[in-house]
């Protein structure tokens, strides 16, 4: 697994509590941290079509722009958007971590470490060392 610099934090809008601490965990380790517009929560604002479509295509430039994403997946749950941005960051190459281990079988199979929001410091650095375990073999 390589260095990760640079995260995007993708998640529900009914977990963006749980991803605003998981922003702050990433940016205490010193990481580059891209989130979702928190001002778009659903719970709050109805987002239509275009705004929706707008919104897909930015947050995909953001995940491009990391080594990482970190799925926010409170019980396991990942919704649709969430499930489109996990693909699109795997076939982009990039790691790929969880909160908790996903629900849904077709996603465990792209789950490269589960890292709970509580464990980010010192479950990042384990991840990053198993990756250069990995690569020293």
């Amino acid at each position: 697994m390589p260095e990760i610099k640079a995260i995007t934090i993708c998640s529900s809008s009914k977990f963006y509590d749980t991803a605003q601490r998981a922003e702050a965990a990433f940016r205490d380790l010193g990481l580059t941290v891209h989130t979702p517009r928190y001002d778009f929560n659903e719970q709050h604002v109805t987002v239509g079509e275009s705004d929706k479509i707008r919104l897909t295509h930015d947050f995909l430039a953001k995940i491009a722009k990391s080594d990482a994403i970190f799925v926010v997946a409170t019980g396991g749950y990942a919704g649709v958007s969430v499930c489109i941005e996990v693909g699109y960051a795997a076939g982009q190459g990039k790691a790929i971590l969880f909160s908790e281990q996903p629900t849904e079988f077709a996603l465990r199979a792209l789950v490269d470490a589960v890292v709970p929001v509580e464990e980010i410091g010192p479950g990042l650095q384990s991840v990053a060392r198993a990756g250069a375990a990995g690569r020293a073999q």
